[in-house]
């Protein structure tokens, strides 16, 4: 081989090597990118967590739980949930149920943030379910008023935890309780701005009944009366009558057609965060994903992968096992956001 031969074939391997480099480097630094919008929620793992609030299953007819529901072994310590996350999927954004947390003593709450902290995690939403009776709904308003008293706890405990947004529990709002229900929720939203952090409601229900153990899924519900909003549009309507923000779950819609004209409104007044379920049968996920960038979402996509311990045909994607089911979540944000 001529010397000015073998030069240019060494100078071409090298440019090609420089240009694999760079496109590993890209390669990599959009895999970041995409896992720094993914959060995972600990409710995808409530049915192995370790937890003195989370020792047996209540019955749950509604969700489709028996008493008898099926225990799995709890092995996984609330404590190791960040290393867990960041381990075994690169994820550092930790979701959490206030039922979850064992303890609001500051000092604990102050060690799992710093336990978090090993693996560059954080808190990034807390789930606030105290009951029907305490929402911003509720029909009393002892009950109401018990709702706002604690979500300011919980604010509270967010700025602890260094958690910038927290989700309440809308309760039934309706046309006739709009009033007091956005009443309620101005004074946890105020509160909330106080101290730096959002709050947020998600749509809930999807629309689609679960059936009894063993039993078909039961017929979808009929329409409300002629010019009812949808629940999503009322909720919105609440929302910005509180001036707080939206926690769009993708997954709590009946079909696409709903779930997207639900982000169509929702993702407007975000907080940044969205819930992402998995149910083939009833929406595309990926189009949602689409839509949502479309509509330049650039929040968090939190996995909601809820063991389907019971068969629930509300959630046919879903199995037994909370490492796979997170898993098929997973995949499909990594492929589309």
């Amino acid at each position: 081989m001529e010397r000015r031969d073998f030069l240019i074939g060494v100078a071409a391997a090298t440019g090609m090597a420089a240009a694999a480099r760079r496109a590993d480097a890209q390669a990599a630094k959009a895999d970041l990118a995409k896992l720094a919008r993914i959060a995972i929620m600990s409710l995808s793992f409530q049915p192995i967590l370790k937890n003195a609030n989370m020792e047996t299953a209540a019955a749950n007819p509604g969700a489709n739980l028996p008493a008898d529901q099926p225990q799995l072994p709890r092995t996984l310590d609330l404590m190791d949930i960040g290393e867990v996350y960041a381990d075994k999927w690169g994820v550092h954004n930790v979701e959490m149920q206030h039922t979850h947390f064992p303890s609001t003593e500051e000092a604990w709450l102050k060690d799992f943030k710093a336990r978090l902290a090993k693996t560059k995690s954080q808190i990034t939403n807390i789930n606030l379910e105290f009951g029907p009776m305490m929402t911003i709904s509720a029909p009393t308003w002892g009950g109401r008023l018990q709702a706002v008293d604690l979500t300011k706890q919980w604010i509270d405990h967010a700025v602890t935890l260094g958690c910038p947004r927290i989700m309440v529990n809308q309760g039934t709002p309706t046309e006739e309780n709009k009033a007091v229900t956005i009443e309620a929720l101005k004074k946890m939203g105020d509160y909330g701005k106080s101290k730096g952090i959002k709050v947020g409601m998600e749509n809930r229900g999807s629309g689609v009944p679960a059936a009894a153990p063993g039993q078909p899924a039961p017929p979808l519900p009929q329409p409300g009366p002629s010019g009812a909003l949808p629940a999503y549009e009322l909720l919105v309507e609440i929302m910005k009558g509180a001036g707080t923000y939206a926690n769009c779950d993708l997954g709590n819609f009946p079909d696409s057609k709903s779930q997207l004209a639900g982000m169509k409104i929702m993702l407007p007044i975000t907080d940044g965060n969205s819930h992402v379920k998995l149910n083939t049968p009833r929406y595309d996920l990926p189009a949602a994903l689409k839509y949502a960038k479309t509509l330049g979402y650039t929040g968090l996509f939190s996995i909601e992968a809820n063991a389907n311990l019971t068969n629930n045909p509300a959630s046919p994607d879903m199995g037994k096992d909370p490492y796979v089911n997170v898993q098929k979540i997973y995949d499909v944000l990594i492929a589309n956001i």
